[in-house]
């Protein structure tokens, strides 16, 4: 029980200090729930505590569970570590290395050195960044009127690659594409997939793609430092 209470002191210490907005936490062993706790605010602007039961955006880590359903694909034999992942979505056999810009700006690309697979987006390896963080691809997006990822249009993911599929790690889109090839190999679009195979069984019934009215109420706000 004291090391508990030194928990719940460094979490309310967080949100005292504005360091955190707000923050629930949980822990679960074999045998159930452990702990769980809330603390802080929803939205620093308003009232409203935060509970277990708040809803908040999980953003990259929607990446953990696109890779166990893909994995449990393989499993089934359904999908392929090694086989070039354009044989179940054509569409990333026409995925090109960018390898600069012409004197009119235009971006330079050719086809990579080898195909893009699972294990390589599973990786990180397949050579798809974000242009948050490489500018190549904010480049390229503005040269070629791409629309950026935050739009979650198909159109953001048609960006050329950094480098040829196994080379080297980049952080990116990678994973998002492995969500068109669970669609493809399991004819389901991804969210149904997930509710299905993954959540469900889990009892995670409040973990969506889109959220439900009574789901929007209990939101957390989005802070940024």
């Amino acid at each position: 029980m004291a090391q508990l209470a030194n928990v719940e002191k460094s979490f309310r210490t967080a949100v005292e200090s504005g360091a955190m907005p707000g923050i629930v936490v949980a822990a679960a062993g074999d045998r159930g729930l452990i702990y769980e706790g809330a603390f802080g605010r929803r939205d620093i602007g308003a009232p409203t505590a935060m509970t277990p039961d708040t809803i908040v955006w999980i953003a990259s880590m929607t990446k953990a569970i696109t890779a166990a359903a893909a994995m449990q694909l393989v499993e089934r034999g359904k999908l392929a570590l090694d086989r070039p992942a354009s044989d179940v979505v054509p569409a990333l056999g026409t995925a090109k290395v960018l390898e600069g810009f012409d004197a009119g700006g235009q971006p330079r690309l050719r086809p990579p050195k080898r195909p893009i697979t699972l294990k390589h987006l599973l990786s990180h390896t397949a050579g798809f960044a974000y242009e948050i963080w490489r500018p190549e691809i904010a480049r390229y997006q503005e040269a070629t009127g791409t629309p950026g990822i935050t739009t979650c249009t198909n159109a953001a993911l048609t960006t050329p690659l950094l480098f040829d599929p196994g080379d080297r790690w980049e952080y990116g889109i990678s994973i998002d594409w492995v969500g068109k090839m669970v669609e493809a190999a399991s004819g389901q679009t991804l969210d149904r997939y997930l509710a299905d195979h993954i959540l469900g069984p889990l009892g995670m019934t409040d973990t969506s793609f889109v959220l439900s009215a009574a789901q929007k109420t209990r939101r957390a706000t989005m802070h940024q430092r």
